[in-house]
């Protein structure tokens, strides 16, 4: 009778254990790229990329409609609007919040093609966790400029970029970014980051020539003037 109480306890005891560790692993995302607002895709509330050299406080909300393509997941998006087409790199880096432990990207497979190539933001042997500086780079994805007349929306209301099936949605202007739980933990509300717009090594070096022409050009206005 002795033993079997005892053994009774410490099952109790292993379960209690097990519960407790469960409640205490973090959540593990990765990050996905997805198009959005391009002939078949899905509308998008996005932030706007007003020049190729740009850097947004942004913050990551977490999707609860049951049947969204991004359910559980936290998702902010993006759309160009610079007037210029964006070859270049982008980043996203998040402190990384108590209970999460980042683990990179979402890797390609025959049921998910990421639209960018994505590195950076720890991995499954190396998770970041809370506290730490979670940094992911994007490349490998042209975004072209949006038609204004593409986007809807009003002051205090996130702008919406969607398909009017005209020659600019031909292109991809739009993009989401996700970050997924890997096992179907759930995610904060929120997740705040840093958006960065990258132009490549010679499109930033035609930008200081474009900025520096146009000093010089100010400068000799102001001589003739004098």
């Amino acid at each position: 009778m002795k033993l079997i109480r005892l053994l009774m306890v410490v099952a109790f005891l292993g379960l209690g254990a097990t519960v407790a560790f469960a409640d205490g692993v973090p959540t593990d995302p990765i990050l996905l790229t997805k198009g959005c607002g391009r002939a078949g895709q899905p509308a998008c509330d996005a932030y706007l990329i007003t020049s190729p050299m740009e850097t947004i406080g942004v913050v990551l909300t977490l999707d609860t409609t049951e049947g969204d393509p991004f359910f559980g997941d936290a998702i902010a998006s993006f759309v160009n609007i610079s007037g210029s087409t964006l070859d270049g790199n982008f980043t996203i880096s998040f402190v990384v919040p108590d209970g999460l432990s980042f683990q990179g990207c979402v890797e390609p497979s025959d049921s998910v093609t990421p639209l960018f190539n994505c590195t950076g933001g720890g991995s499954p042997g190396s998770p970041i966790t809370g506290g730490g500086t979670a940094t992911y780079n994007l490349n490998g994805a042209s975004i072209c400029s949006v038609d204004i007349d593409d986007l809807s929306g009003g002051e205090g209301i996130p702008p919406t970029y969607s398909s009017d099936s005209d020659s600019d949605d031909d292109c991809q202007a739009a993009f989401t970014l996700a970050l997924q739980p890997v096992a179907g933990e759930k995610l904060p509300q929120t997740i705040s980051g840093t958006f960065a717009s990258i132009p490549e090594p010679s499109s930033g070096v035609l930008l200081l020539f474009g900025m520096a022409g146009c000093l010089l050009a100010l400068k000799g206005l102001r001589t003739n003037l004098a």
